[in-house]
């Protein structure tokens, strides 16, 4: 069901919506399970969990490369951008919105604003990344409908090194 857009305000983060983000980041991506995986397999990495360092993102962005949706006046979803000036490519970053809200259309349009701000800095394309793990499925149609072609696949690779140097000694 698509949200009417009244019933959905897409605004420029402040500064004083960090800690909304920190809430959002963590709630909107508690189930990925690949990163899940990761932390069972290897425990907590670098002595952080990872929703620590999902909320870091949110401590460190730059606050006026974010958009927060809101209805009735509560942030339900946000999306992150960046642009690079040198390669004219503008990258759509972290984005997510509540698992309540979902199936809304409102990662649609956080998306679409995301892109028209991209525009509007002149960055000549964008580009976004995401996994092909079951959990990432929305996503992947949601950035399709938006006009996302795919360029490639990727595989990533993790061992713990006390393990490979174990195997040659």
């Amino acid at each position: 069901m698509t949200m009417n857009a009244a019933e959905i305000t897409l605004r420029t983060a402040i500064e004083a919506d960090r800690e909304t983000l920190i809430d959002l980041i963590v709630q909107g991506f508690a189930d990925v399970t690949v990163n899940r995986w990761r932390e069972e397999r290897y425990g907590i990495i670098g002595g952080r969990t990872w929703d620590e360092w999902k909320a870091d993102d949110m401590r460190t962005i730059d606050i006026n490369n974010v958009v927060i949706a809101e209805t009735d006046g509560k942030a339900v979803g946000f999306a992150t951008f960046h642009v690079n000036e040198r390669t004219r490519i503008g990258t759509v970053g972290n984005n997510a919105v509540l698992p309540e809200y979902r199936g809304r259309g409102i990662g649609g349009q956080l998306d679409a604003r995301v892109l028209e701000l991209i525009a509007e800095a002149g960055m000549e394309f964008a580009q976004v990344s995401t996994g092909l793990e079951d959990c990432y499925e929305p996503a992947r149609r949601m950035y399709e409908r938006q006009g996302f072609k795919e360029l490639n696949r990727s595989i990533v690779y993790m061992m713990r090194l006390s393990d490979r140097l174990e195997r040659f000694e």
